[in-house]
């Protein structure tokens, strides 16, 4: 079936298949949660659905091989209309909506949805990185939401609802995304069957890091970001050495390159990296092993006795330490000595836990 492929929102669907089936669907809807986790799928394959020539709307079904079906998946029918962020811009900006300064008010979304649907009974748009609406476009897209076509269905994908205007909200119906399962983060990653997935071992771990975002996930394949990870766990699980990790994490933020956001945003992943396997080896250490497989955190954890509160402790102790270093980069402290101190910390801590 057409919804096997979104994993992780049953209960929509089933929402708006009943919504459709009592004739309540709304002129527009927000689809808000965080990024990768298919709000924008879900809502093409909801498009999909109300555009098949097979299936009524109530059943809320696409055979994928009518013509509506065809041209959708291809990207092509005329009455679906798709916008995002132009190439180059941060922001969403008022072209997309009426067009570009020479042929302002004929081109654009909101021209598009002020002209009757070409082949089907409605006009569907979906808005992309809807948060991203500066103050005119917003503004400029609000009137076509005080006055909606009978005849348009308009789908915004909000990866931050508080960033859009009130107005904006107050004129939408709100639909919240869960972040998805690790498992179905797990399960999509090897479906990709991406060269950079090894295995479904290294799919879980990097799944439970994810927040329940494939996108997330997909970013922590990132070649420089995996080897911070392995140069973290192999000292925190072999000699440790405070001096060598410390240059090598330093140079390793570096080496990925980026503008300060981005290294300080890698810097935050290598410190969740930390977390995870910390996690891992209290986890084992109070016998519920459940979650990511961390061979390293493993054999960390069998230095310690399992029945002892006190070596329970000095792992949590650990984790909240490398915790701190967490809140430190996220108030702009220096990355790289926020580093500096968290290797000398470490190797302070662990030098009695020697066994």
């Amino acid at each position: 079936m057409i919804w096997d492929s979104i994993r992780g929102h049953g209960e929509r669907v089933e929402w708006f298949r009943r919504t459709l089936r009592r004739g309540r669907l709304s002129h527009a809807y927000v689809f808000a949660g965080p990024d990768g986790i298919g709000k924008r799928l879900f809502a093409r394959t909801l498009a999909q659905c109300l555009f098949c020539q097979r299936h009524t709307n109530a059943e809320l079904l696409a055979c994928g091989e009518c013509s509506a079906c065809k041209q959708v998946l291809a990207g092509s029918h005329p009455d679906l209309h798709e916008v995002g962020r132009l190439k180059g811009k941060s922001e969403l900006t008022i072209e997309v909506f009426l067009g570009p300064i020479e042929n302002r008010l004929r081109e654009g979304l909101c021209y598009d949805l002020s002209r009757l649907p070409m082949n089907a009974d409605r006009k569907i748009a979906i808005i992309d990185d809807a948060s991203a609406m500066n103050t005119e476009s917003a503004n400029a897209f609000l009137k076509t939401l005080e006055e909606p076509q009978p005849h348009a269905l308009i789908v915004l994908i909000a990866d931050n609802l508080e960033a859009l205007l009130p107005t904006i909200r107050s004129r939408c119906q709100t639909v919240r995304f869960d972040p998805l399962p690790s498992r179905d983060v797990a399960e999509l990653l090897v479906q990709l069957d991406l060269e950079r997935i090894p295995d479904p071992v290294e799919a879980a771990a990097l799944a439970e890091l994810s927040g329940g975002s494939l996108a997330v996930a997909t970013q922590l394949l990132d070649p420089g970001l995996r080897e911070l990870r392995d140069a973290l766990y192999q000292q925190l699980a072999g000699e440790f050495d405070s001096v060598v990790l410390a240059e090598k994490l330093n140079s390793g933020i570096e080496a990925i390159g980026g503008d300060a956001t981005k290294q300080r945003g890698n810097a935050r992943w290598l410190i969740r990296f930390g977390l995870e396997f910390f996690r891992t080896a209290a986890l084992h250490l109070s016998d519920q092993p459940e979650g990511t497989v961390i061979p390293a955190a493993m054999s960390f954890a069998r230095r310690f006795d399992a029945r002892s509160p006190e070596d329970f402790e000095f792992v949590m102790s650990l984790f909240e330490r490398m915790a701190e270093t967490e809140h430190h980069i996220e108030s702009n402290v220096s990355v790289p000595r926020c580093v500096e101190i968290l290797c000398e910390d470490l190797g302070r801590m662990l030098r009695p836990a020697r066994r």
